[in-house]
């Protein structure tokens, strides 16, 4: 045990530049602990914080370099002895106490020939944890690193901030995350808080929270799966929410002069926003379509494949179910007639006399074949059309309320038709985009359900929800996070309106965020990357003053839009690697001293730099390990398990 005297001067101060100073150091300082009368005192060495005294201040400082002075300068003479070399720190100045009390900050600099001292772990505590005695509730996460003193997170100047977690796999990123809201919701039902007035939506895209007792044995979990004929879970969403035209012209990468004036066109007319598509409205639609096609002012050979896709939209597989037989299939079957620019089919003899008792002598038969074009015949048809929809149940309201892209694609084909009839389009533009729209539309329809109430959703229906992303493609993973961001977003602006005091949180949290919020994605368009990134980015900007809240975790913060990752205002930051990272964060994290910077690469498992606004100096800490139970599911192989190796018996 080593034991140290009344007096605890331990160097002088013999320069001063600003808030750095370097001290010469006396004999009594090399060891890592000292002792005196009951207290324990940590010694001087990189990272450690010591006292200075001036009057009744003691000023704070933290040693960020040492180095020897070799008074004899004799190269040939490579012996140590005691009295050869000087040692030397240079240290920059934090804080101070006064009246036992500490100080963050500059309020006196120190003087030369001051003397350097000791402080006691009582009193580093303080430093490291800004006197948090006074914190209600303390949240424990782990001890300081070298201390080893119980660190707490004074929870209610931390989880209203925006924050980020950062570390390359194997860190203990997600532990570390896992371990703040485990801490935060084990401490709220232990004493009763009304933690139901937030929500925590957790977007989890490798399924690392969706074990039982992960975070909380309360959670909702939506598990969106796209591996599968039907899926699993699917996100509900309010019916406005889902048909905002600018949202759905980036998501299926609408070009600006044709193709999102024309999905404007269709949502304006049809209003599936502000309306519900009941089965008669629907009726009305197709009868109109079925007219335009068969007896439109100018028929297009392009508009009957057009109107199959909306049938099969609104009833999938009709085809298959519709008897060959059947007024509907003759239809159907129709063929284009170049040089009349007319559609006809070739009847059988039922069908013609079948034609003749409906439609009267007036009908439209020449050289055996059924043209589409007597006028006279509108009514009847369009009854005959009715009949037959309804006879083979291929309109009903449940093949496409909970189908909105189906319903998306039906309307957009719909409005090609009409279009088309009365020429005022370009078709060969506006294609594309309707083959977008049909080809991710049964994709879609395996994670997303509308709802017809404004306040309808399950993704805010618990205080917890975590959406797991790990079966879902890549497209799912590009748009789900953006549209559970943007609703979740104008809900909790809406809650909190006008309102002088926010009475009401969200707090959305985004693991693996470098897979949606990357700057530099090439695989994607730069429309639509540009467009989620805008969202986020005033999430960022804006959201604390509505009461939303954004956390992020990431192996690779370099990839991560420089607007968000400036305008974070705490990290906690794990062992980092590379140098874009490194670079990204020496540029944005003023708070970062030079050891605790230097240290991020060699720090161990578990180990991480807390730093921001919500603390007043950098605190390395070991992050305490979850067990098994808690723990998110990222642990690596146990090769020896997996390849049945035998344990070393001796």
């Amino acid at each position: 045990m080593n034991t140290i005297e009344e007096e605890t001067c331990v160097g002088f101060i013999i320069e001063i530049t600003g808030v750095k100073v370097k001290a010469r150091m006396l004999s009594n300082s090399n060891d890592l602990t000292y002792y005196k009368n009951g207290d324990s005192y940590r010694g001087v060495g990189i990272g450690e914080y010591v006292g200075i005294r001036r009057g009744p201040y003691k000023l704070v400082g933290k040693v960020e370099h040492e180095y020897l002075h070799d008074l004899e300068k004799d190269p040939n003479r490579q012996e140590f002895t005691p009295n050869r070399f000087i040692r030397e720190v240079d240290i920059s100045i934090v804080g101070a106490f006064k009246e036992d009390k500490f100080y963050f900050g500059i309020t006196i600099f120190p003087q030369i020939f001051a003397e350097v001292t000791l402080l006691k772990s009582e009193e580093i505590f303080q430093v490291l944890t800004g006197n948090s005695k006074k914190i209600k509730f303390p949240l424990t996460i782990g001890k300081t690193i070298p201390e080893g003193i119980n660190y707490s997170i004074d929870w209610k100047n931390f989880f209203n901030t925006h924050f980020a977690i950062f570390g390359n796999t194997g860190s203990g990123k997600s532990n570390t995350l896992a371990k703040l809201y485990s801490a935060l919701f084990s401490k709220a039902k232990n004493e009763k808080w009304k933690i139901d007035n937030s929500n925590f939506i957790f977007l989890d895209f490798n399924g690392e929270y969706t074990r039982e007792n992960a975070l909380t044995n309360e959670k909702d979990i939506i598990y969106l799966d796209t591996s599968t004929k039907n899926g699993k879970d699917r996100i509900s969403l309010p019916n406005a929410e889902f048909w905002d035209p600018e949202m759905l012209a980036i998501l299926f990468s609408a070009t600006k002069q044709t193709q999102e004036p024309f999905l404007r066109a269709t949502l304006n007319y049809y209003s599936p926003q502000d309306q519900k598509i009941s089965t008669d409205k629907m009726l009305e639609f197709i009868k109109t379509a079925f007219r335009q096609v068969f007896f439109g002012t100018y028929q297009n050979e392009k508009t009957l494949s057009l109107l199959k896709i909306v049938l099969n939209d609104i009833k999938p597989n009709y085809d298959k179910i519709l008897p060959k037989k059947s007024m509907l299939a003759h239809w159907l079957n129709s063929t284009w007639n170049s040089t009349l620019h007319k559609y006809y089919f070739i009847p059988d003899a039922d069908y013609i006399n079948y034609s003749y008792n409906t439609y009267g002598k007036s009908t439209s038969i020449q050289k055996d074949k059924v043209f589409y074009f007597d006028s006279k015949n509108h009514d009847i048809f369009l009854k005959e059309v009715k009949k037959e929809l309804e006879k083979h149940k291929i309109i009903a309201e449940e093949n496409w309320k909970n189908s909105p892209l189906k319903l998306l694609s039906a309307l957009v084909h719909l409005e090609m038709i009409y279009k088309l009839n009365y020429g005022d389009t370009q078709f060969d533009y506006v294609n594309p985009l309707l083959n977008r729209i049909e080809s991710k539309a049964d994709m879609f329809d395996k994670v997303i359900k509308i709802t017809n109430d404004d306040n309808e959703d399950n993704i805010t229906k618990y205080f917890c929800t975590v959406i797991s992303l790990r079966n879902a493609n890549r497209d799912t993973k590009d748009i789900i996070p953006l549209l559970v961001a943007k609703y979740i977003y104008q809900k909790q602006k809406r809650l909190i309106g006008n309102s002088e005091k926010i009475n009401r949180t969200t707090h959305f949290v985004v693991d693996e965020a470098h897979n949606i919020l990357s700057a530099n994605n090439n695989r994607e368009d730069d429309k639509w990357r540009d467009y989620r990134l805008d969202v986020f980015e005033e999430i960022i900007k804006e959201g604390r003053k509505f009461g939303f809240y954004l956390t992020i975790a990431s192996q690779r913060p370099a990839d991560i839009s420089a607007t968000i990752v400036s305008q974070m205002h705490n990290f906690i930051i794990h062992r980092l690697v590379n140098q874009n990272d490194l670079n990204m964060l020496s540029n944005t994290l003023n708070s970062l001293d030079r050891v605790s910077q230097s240290a991020i690469p060699t720090l161990a498992p578990g180990c991480a730099i807390f730093t921001g606004t919500s603390f007043q100096l950098p605190i390395m800490v070991k992050v305490d390990q979850l067990d098994d139970q808690m723990a998110p599911k990222s642990e690596n192989a146990e090769l020896d398990k997996v390849w049945n190796i035998p344990k070393d018996k001796s």
